[in-house]
């Protein structure tokens, strides 16, 4: 199965927030058995999602954007905790930890991460980004990534 996901980076230029992105990828194959990924300059990704940028993330497009991924991983977040709850009460406590791992922010479950591998919930974690940035002269970046689990 394929999802587009968003990881948002620091990064001082593009290429920089391609290769920073592609790193958290890489760890992701390892840690949540992602079996593969490309990235927007890739044609595989271009056949399946068309062309889709790497879009600064104080442009229009990227607060826009950035607004989607927070609403939908709190929603995400919510519809996760209330199949658990349904689990917990039939006593299918393998089903119960399944979707709290969802809910927690797993790629096959949410689609905005930053860098960190946490997923995007709130504006203060982008101010954290964008202060960490400023201190190195850098842009803070949304990059997208076809994952393959």
């Amino acid at each position: 199965m394929h999802a587009l996901i968003y990881i948002i980076v620091a990064a001082e230029e593009e290429g920089e927030a391609l290769a920073t992105a592609e790193d958290c990828v890489m760890e992701w194959t390892k840690k949540y058995g992602v079996d593969y990924y490309s990235m927007p300059n890739e044609i595989y990704f271009k056949e399946r999602w068309g062309e889709r940028k790497v879009i600064p993330i104080d442009s229009e497009e990227g607060k826009k954007l950035v607004e989607e991924l927070m609403i939908d991983n709190v929603n995400v977040m919510h519809e996760e905790f209330k199949k658990a709850e349904e689990a917990i009460s039939k006593k299918d406590f393998d089903d119960a930890l399944y979707h709290l791992k969802m809910a927690g922010g797993h790629p096959f479950s949410m689609n905005g991460f930053i860098d960190t591998g946490e997923p995007l919930f709130s504006e203060e974690q982008i101010d954290i980004l964008r202060k960490n940035a400023c201190a190195n002269e850098e842009k803070v970046w949304l990059v997208p990534v076809d994952i393959h689990y």
